[in-house]
Protein backbone atom coordinates (compact mmCIF):
# COMPACT_ATOMS: atom_id res chain seq x y z
CA UNK A 1 0.00 0.00 0.00
CA UNK A 2 1.28 3.47 -0.92
CA UNK A 3 2.47 5.45 2.08
CA UNK A 4 0.73 8.69 2.99
CA UNK A 5 3.12 11.58 2.38
CA UNK A 6 2.88 13.93 5.35
CA UNK A 7 4.37 17.37 5.95
CA UNK A 8 4.00 18.31 9.63
CA UNK A 9 4.76 21.93 10.51
CA UNK A 10 5.50 23.04 14.05
CA UNK A 11 7.47 25.66 15.97
CA UNK A 12 9.10 25.40 19.40
CA UNK A 13 11.69 27.46 21.26
CA UNK A 14 11.57 25.57 24.56
CA UNK A 15 14.71 23.95 25.92
CA UNK A 16 12.61 21.66 28.09
CA UNK A 17 11.22 18.80 26.02
CA UNK A 18 8.51 17.80 28.54
CA UNK A 19 5.83 20.22 27.26
CA UNK A 20 6.28 19.22 23.61
CA UNK A 21 7.00 15.51 23.91
CA UNK A 22 3.36 14.38 23.35
CA UNK A 23 3.19 16.21 20.01
CA UNK A 24 6.58 14.90 18.94
CA UNK A 25 5.69 11.35 19.96
CA UNK A 26 2.52 11.43 17.86
CA UNK A 27 4.52 12.49 14.80
CA UNK A 28 7.14 9.82 15.48
CA UNK A 29 4.41 7.23 16.03
CA UNK A 30 2.89 8.05 12.62
CA UNK A 31 6.33 7.60 11.05
CA UNK A 32 6.87 4.29 12.84
CA UNK A 33 3.42 2.99 11.82
CA UNK A 34 4.79 2.18 8.38
CA UNK A 35 1.75 3.88 6.79
CA UNK A 36 3.11 7.43 6.71
CA UNK A 37 6.19 9.00 5.12
CA UNK A 38 6.85 11.94 7.46
CA UNK A 39 8.72 15.18 6.86
CA UNK A 40 8.77 17.85 9.58
CA UNK A 41 9.24 21.57 9.02
CA UNK A 42 10.20 23.49 12.16
CA UNK A 43 12.24 26.49 13.27
CA UNK A 44 16.05 26.09 13.13
CA UNK A 45 16.51 26.17 16.90
CA UNK A 46 13.80 23.67 17.77
CA UNK A 47 14.61 21.28 20.61
CA UNK A 48 12.83 18.57 18.64
CA UNK A 49 15.21 18.43 15.67
CA UNK A 50 17.60 15.80 17.12
CA UNK A 51 14.62 13.96 18.61
CA UNK A 52 13.00 13.63 15.17
CA UNK A 53 16.25 12.85 13.37
CA UNK A 54 17.22 10.03 15.73
CA UNK A 55 13.92 8.37 14.74
CA UNK A 56 14.74 8.66 11.03
CA UNK A 57 12.45 11.60 10.24
CA UNK A 58 13.57 14.16 7.68
CA UNK A 59 13.59 17.69 9.11
CA UNK A 60 13.60 20.91 7.09
CA UNK A 61 13.82 24.31 8.76
CA UNK A 62 12.19 27.68 8.32
CA UNK A 63 12.01 30.64 10.74
CA UNK A 64 8.20 30.29 11.06
CA UNK A 65 8.20 33.56 12.95
CA UNK A 66 5.49 35.57 11.17
CA UNK A 67 1.73 35.11 10.91
CA UNK A 68 2.05 35.50 7.16
CA UNK A 69 5.43 35.27 5.49
CA UNK A 70 5.62 35.22 1.70
CA UNK A 71 8.94 33.37 1.90
CA UNK A 72 7.52 30.72 4.25
CA UNK A 73 4.35 30.32 2.18
CA UNK A 74 6.41 29.91 -0.99
CA UNK A 75 8.69 27.34 0.67
CA UNK A 76 5.78 25.25 1.97
CA UNK A 77 3.97 25.41 -1.37
CA UNK A 78 7.08 24.33 -3.28
CA UNK A 79 7.57 21.40 -0.91
CA UNK A 80 3.94 20.30 -1.26
CA UNK A 81 4.18 20.26 -5.03
CA UNK A 82 7.71 18.86 -5.38
CA UNK A 83 7.04 16.00 -2.94
CA UNK A 84 3.42 15.26 -3.84
CA UNK A 85 2.31 15.83 -0.24
CA UNK A 86 -1.00 14.18 0.69
CA UNK A 87 -1.50 15.63 4.19
CA UNK A 88 -0.37 18.96 5.60
CA UNK A 89 -0.64 18.85 9.42
CA UNK A 90 -0.27 22.23 11.13
CA UNK A 91 0.43 22.26 14.85
CA UNK A 92 0.18 25.94 15.81
CA UNK A 93 -1.24 29.23 14.58
CA UNK A 94 1.83 30.38 12.64
CA UNK A 95 2.01 26.99 10.95
CA UNK A 96 -1.71 27.22 10.21
CA UNK A 97 -1.81 30.71 8.70
CA UNK A 98 1.20 30.08 6.47
CA UNK A 99 0.58 26.41 5.70
CA UNK A 100 -3.15 26.60 4.91
CA UNK A 101 -2.52 29.60 2.65
CA UNK A 102 0.31 27.77 0.90
CA UNK A 103 -1.97 24.79 0.24
CA UNK A 104 -4.51 26.80 -1.76
CA UNK A 105 -4.76 25.27 -5.23
CA UNK A 106 -2.92 22.05 -4.27
CA UNK A 107 -4.36 18.58 -3.70
CA UNK A 108 -3.01 18.34 -0.16
CA UNK A 109 -5.55 17.80 2.63
CA UNK A 110 -4.99 20.31 5.42
CA UNK A 111 -5.35 19.64 9.16
CA UNK A 112 -4.96 22.15 11.99
CA UNK A 113 -4.57 21.61 15.74
CA UNK A 114 -6.71 23.24 18.43
CA UNK A 115 -5.65 23.08 22.07
CA UNK A 116 -8.19 25.07 24.11
CA UNK A 117 -11.72 26.38 24.27
CA UNK A 118 -12.71 29.99 23.63
CA UNK A 119 -11.07 32.93 21.89
CA UNK A 120 -12.68 32.21 18.49
CA UNK A 121 -15.22 34.52 16.87
CA UNK A 122 -16.65 34.66 13.37
CA UNK A 123 -16.41 38.45 13.68
CA UNK A 124 -12.64 38.41 14.22
CA UNK A 125 -10.96 38.62 10.79
CA UNK A 126 -7.66 37.19 12.09
CA UNK A 127 -9.36 33.87 12.90
CA UNK A 128 -9.87 33.30 9.15
CA UNK A 129 -6.10 32.82 8.95
CA UNK A 130 -6.25 30.04 11.54
CA UNK A 131 -9.24 28.06 12.87
CA UNK A 132 -11.71 29.41 10.31
CA UNK A 133 -9.29 29.32 7.38
CA UNK A 134 -11.39 28.14 4.42
CA UNK A 135 -8.63 25.76 3.27
CA UNK A 136 -8.81 23.57 6.40
CA UNK A 137 -10.25 20.08 5.89
CA UNK A 138 -10.06 18.99 9.55
CA UNK A 139 -9.27 20.53 12.92
CA UNK A 140 -7.98 18.05 15.45
CA UNK A 141 -9.01 19.20 18.93
CA UNK A 142 -7.33 18.09 22.12
CA UNK A 143 -10.59 17.38 23.99
CA UNK A 144 -14.29 16.89 23.31
CA UNK A 145 -15.04 20.17 25.07
CA UNK A 146 -12.71 21.94 22.63
CA UNK A 147 -14.38 20.20 19.69
CA UNK A 148 -17.89 21.16 20.79
CA UNK A 149 -16.83 24.74 21.47
CA UNK A 150 -15.23 25.07 18.03
CA UNK A 151 -18.26 23.60 16.26
CA UNK A 152 -20.23 26.67 17.34
CA UNK A 153 -18.02 28.81 15.11
CA UNK A 154 -17.05 26.61 12.17
CA UNK A 155 -18.93 27.34 8.95
CA UNK A 156 -20.53 24.52 6.98
CA UNK A 157 -19.49 21.01 7.95
CA UNK A 158 -19.39 20.91 11.76
CA UNK A 159 -17.64 17.53 11.63
CA UNK A 160 -14.55 19.36 10.45
CA UNK A 161 -13.72 19.56 14.18
CA UNK A 162 -12.79 16.20 15.72
CA UNK A 163 -11.19 15.03 18.99
CA UNK A 164 -7.88 13.24 19.37
CA UNK A 165 -6.37 13.08 22.86
CA UNK A 166 -2.66 13.83 23.16
CA UNK A 167 -0.82 10.71 24.24
CA UNK A 168 1.55 10.20 27.15
CA UNK A 169 3.99 7.35 27.67
CA UNK A 170 4.66 5.86 31.10
CA UNK A 171 8.37 5.60 30.26
CA UNK A 172 8.54 9.40 30.59
CA UNK A 173 7.53 9.22 34.23
CA UNK A 174 10.09 6.96 35.86
CA UNK A 175 12.22 9.60 37.59
CA UNK A 176 12.36 9.88 41.37
CA UNK A 177 10.17 12.56 42.98
CA UNK A 178 11.82 15.97 43.17
CA UNK A 179 14.02 16.71 46.17
CA UNK A 180 12.17 19.50 47.97
CA UNK A 181 14.33 19.53 51.08
CA UNK A 182 15.26 23.17 50.45
CA UNK A 183 11.61 24.25 50.60
CA UNK A 184 10.57 25.32 54.14
CA UNK A 185 7.60 22.98 54.40
CA UNK A 186 6.00 21.64 57.54
CA UNK A 187 6.70 18.14 58.88
CA UNK A 188 4.39 15.44 57.51
CA UNK A 189 2.26 18.02 55.70
CA UNK A 190 -0.23 17.24 52.95
CA UNK A 191 1.36 18.74 49.85
CA UNK A 192 -0.54 20.10 46.85
CA UNK A 193 0.95 21.76 43.78
CA UNK A 194 -0.18 24.05 41.00
CA UNK A 195 1.70 25.03 37.87
CA UNK A 196 1.12 28.70 38.59
CA UNK A 197 0.51 31.46 36.10
CA UNK A 198 -0.69 34.98 36.86
CA UNK A 199 -3.12 35.07 33.95
CA UNK A 200 -6.50 35.36 35.70
CA UNK A 201 -8.05 32.42 33.85
CA UNK A 202 -5.48 30.06 35.38
CA UNK A 203 -7.21 30.54 38.71
CA UNK A 204 -4.29 31.14 41.08
CA UNK A 205 -6.50 33.67 42.90
CA UNK A 206 -9.18 30.98 43.32
CA UNK A 207 -6.68 28.63 44.96
CA UNK A 208 -5.39 31.35 47.27
CA UNK A 209 -8.95 32.17 48.33
CA UNK A 210 -9.56 28.45 48.92
CA UNK A 211 -6.44 28.19 51.10
CA UNK A 212 -7.72 31.13 53.13
CA UNK A 213 -10.88 29.11 53.84
CA UNK A 214 -8.99 26.05 55.14
CA UNK A 215 -8.95 25.48 58.91
CA UNK A 216 -6.04 27.16 60.69
CA UNK A 217 -4.82 23.84 62.09
CA UNK A 218 -4.76 22.17 58.67
CA UNK A 219 -1.24 20.84 57.99
CA UNK A 220 -1.04 21.60 54.28
CA UNK A 221 1.73 23.06 52.12
CA UNK A 222 0.99 24.57 48.69
CA UNK A 223 3.69 24.59 46.01
CA UNK A 224 3.42 27.08 43.15
CA UNK A 225 5.54 25.72 40.30
CA UNK A 226 6.67 28.41 37.87
CA UNK A 227 5.70 31.30 40.13
CA UNK A 228 8.56 33.77 40.55
CA UNK A 229 9.11 34.18 44.30
CA UNK A 230 10.58 37.66 43.70
CA UNK A 231 7.53 38.96 41.83
CA UNK A 232 5.44 41.42 43.82
CA UNK A 233 2.24 40.10 42.24
CA UNK A 234 3.05 36.57 43.40
CA UNK A 235 3.81 37.80 46.89
CA UNK A 236 0.48 39.61 46.92
CA UNK A 237 -1.22 36.38 45.89
CA UNK A 238 0.52 34.47 48.68
CA UNK A 239 -0.63 37.07 51.24
CA UNK A 240 -4.15 36.69 49.85
CA UNK A 241 -4.13 33.08 51.06
CA UNK A 242 -4.10 34.25 54.69
CA UNK A 243 -1.51 31.50 55.31
CA UNK A 244 1.70 32.82 53.69
CA UNK A 245 3.84 30.37 55.66
CA UNK A 246 1.97 27.54 53.89
CA UNK A 247 2.43 28.75 50.30
CA UNK A 248 5.76 28.36 48.51
CA UNK A 249 6.64 29.89 45.13
CA UNK A 250 9.26 27.61 43.55
CA UNK A 251 10.07 29.66 40.45
CA UNK A 252 10.62 28.07 37.05
CA UNK A 253 11.29 24.31 37.23
CA UNK A 254 12.09 21.95 34.40
CA UNK A 255 11.19 19.08 36.72
CA UNK A 256 7.53 20.05 37.20
CA UNK A 257 6.38 16.42 36.75
CA UNK A 258 8.77 15.30 39.47
CA UNK A 259 7.53 18.08 41.77
CA UNK A 260 4.00 16.76 41.25
CA UNK A 261 5.29 13.27 42.07
CA UNK A 262 6.54 14.58 45.42
CA UNK A 263 3.04 15.87 46.28
CA UNK A 264 -0.13 14.22 47.52
CA UNK A 265 -2.38 15.97 44.98
CA UNK A 266 -2.34 18.64 42.29
CA UNK A 267 -4.90 21.35 41.64
CA UNK A 268 -6.03 23.06 38.45
CA UNK A 269 -8.52 25.83 39.28
CA UNK A 270 -8.83 27.27 35.74
CA UNK A 271 -11.76 29.64 35.35
CA UNK A 272 -12.19 29.32 31.55
CA UNK A 273 -10.54 28.36 28.23
CA UNK A 274 -8.91 25.08 29.24
CA UNK A 275 -7.85 22.29 26.93
CA UNK A 276 -6.36 19.03 28.16
CA UNK A 277 -3.94 20.01 30.90
CA UNK A 278 -0.53 18.40 30.56
CA UNK A 279 0.32 19.06 34.23
CA UNK A 280 -2.63 16.92 35.32
CA UNK A 281 -1.65 14.09 32.95
CA UNK A 282 1.93 14.24 34.24
CA UNK A 283 0.82 14.09 37.87
CA UNK A 284 -1.66 11.29 37.16
CA UNK A 285 1.11 9.35 35.41
CA UNK A 286 2.97 9.38 38.74
CA UNK A 287 -0.14 8.18 40.56
CA UNK A 288 -0.99 11.60 41.99
CA UNK A 289 -4.68 12.60 41.81
CA UNK A 290 -5.99 16.01 40.73
CA UNK A 291 -8.66 18.46 41.78
CA UNK A 292 -9.79 20.39 38.72
CA UNK A 293 -12.44 22.95 37.80
CA UNK A 294 -15.19 21.94 35.41
CA UNK A 295 -14.08 23.92 32.38
CA UNK A 296 -12.75 22.89 28.99
CA UNK A 297 -11.40 19.36 28.89
CA UNK A 298 -10.76 19.09 32.64
CA UNK A 299 -13.77 16.85 33.33
CA UNK A 300 -12.57 14.52 30.56
CA UNK A 301 -9.21 14.20 32.30
CA UNK A 302 -10.59 13.55 35.76
CA UNK A 303 -13.41 11.10 36.47
CA UNK A 304 -15.10 12.85 39.38
CA UNK A 305 -15.17 10.68 42.48
CA UNK A 306 -13.11 7.96 40.80
CA UNK A 307 -9.73 9.40 39.80
CA UNK A 308 -10.00 12.81 41.44
CA UNK A 309 -12.46 15.61 42.14
CA UNK A 310 -14.13 18.07 39.74
CA UNK A 311 -15.40 21.35 41.21
CA UNK A 312 -17.26 24.33 39.71
CA UNK A 313 -14.96 27.02 38.31
CA UNK A 314 -14.33 30.19 40.34
CA UNK A 315 -15.69 28.58 43.52
CA UNK A 316 -13.09 28.82 46.34
CA UNK A 317 -15.35 27.09 48.87
CA UNK A 318 -15.88 24.05 46.62
CA UNK A 319 -12.12 23.90 45.99
CA UNK A 320 -11.38 24.15 49.72
CA UNK A 321 -13.90 21.39 50.45
CA UNK A 322 -12.28 19.14 47.82
CA UNK A 323 -8.82 19.73 49.28
CA UNK A 324 -10.15 18.85 52.73
CA UNK A 325 -11.77 15.66 51.39
CA UNK A 326 -8.39 14.35 50.25
CA UNK A 327 -6.54 15.78 53.26
CA UNK A 328 -8.84 13.99 55.70
CA UNK A 329 -8.90 10.67 53.80
CA UNK A 330 -5.41 9.70 52.66
CA UNK A 331 -6.59 6.22 51.66
CA UNK A 332 -9.12 7.80 49.28
CA UNK A 333 -6.38 10.08 47.95
CA UNK A 334 -4.14 7.08 47.24
CA UNK A 335 -7.06 5.19 45.67
CA UNK A 336 -7.78 8.12 43.34
CA UNK A 337 -4.09 8.30 42.42
CA UNK A 338 -3.89 4.65 41.40
CA UNK A 339 -7.10 4.94 39.39
CA UNK A 340 -5.82 8.13 37.72
CA UNK A 341 -2.62 6.42 36.61
CA UNK A 342 -4.63 3.51 35.18
CA UNK A 343 -6.87 5.97 33.32
CA UNK A 344 -3.90 7.72 31.70
CA UNK A 345 -2.43 4.40 30.59
CA UNK A 346 -5.72 3.21 29.08
CA UNK A 347 -7.23 6.43 27.70
CA UNK A 348 -4.41 8.89 27.08
CA UNK A 349 -1.60 6.72 25.72
CA UNK A 350 0.46 7.60 22.64
CA UNK A 351 -0.85 4.75 20.50
CA UNK A 352 -4.51 5.81 20.69
CA UNK A 353 -3.52 9.25 19.41
CA UNK A 354 -1.50 7.79 16.56
CA UNK A 355 -4.26 5.37 15.57
CA UNK A 356 -7.00 8.02 15.56
CA UNK A 357 -4.86 10.48 13.63
CA UNK A 358 -4.02 7.85 11.02
CA UNK A 359 -7.73 7.03 10.66
CA UNK A 360 -8.43 10.73 10.04
CA UNK A 361 -5.71 10.87 7.38
CA UNK A 362 -7.06 7.81 5.63
CA UNK A 363 -10.63 9.12 5.75
CA UNK A 364 -9.66 12.42 4.17
CA UNK A 365 -7.77 10.71 1.35
CA UNK A 366 -10.65 8.39 0.57
CA UNK A 367 -12.96 11.36 -0.12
Amino acid sequence: MKKIKLLAITHHNRKNINPIRPEASQIIGLHQSGAVDVTVMCNPGSTLIPYFEEHGIEVITDPLDKKLSLATIKRIREHIKANNIDILHLFNNIACSNGATAAIGTKAKVIAYRGQTGNVSRWDPTVYLTMLHPRLDKIICVANAVTEDLKKHVWGNKNKAITVYKGHDQSWYQNSPADLSDVPMHADSFKISLVANLRPRKGLHVLMDAVQLLPEDCNIDVLLVGADPQAAAIQDMIKRSGKPQRVHALGYREDAPEVAAACDAVVLPTTKREGLCRAVLEANSYGVPAIVSDTGGNAELVADGTTGIVVPPSDPQALADAIMTLYQDRDLCDKFGLAAKKRVIEKFNVQQGVDKTLTIYQGLLEN
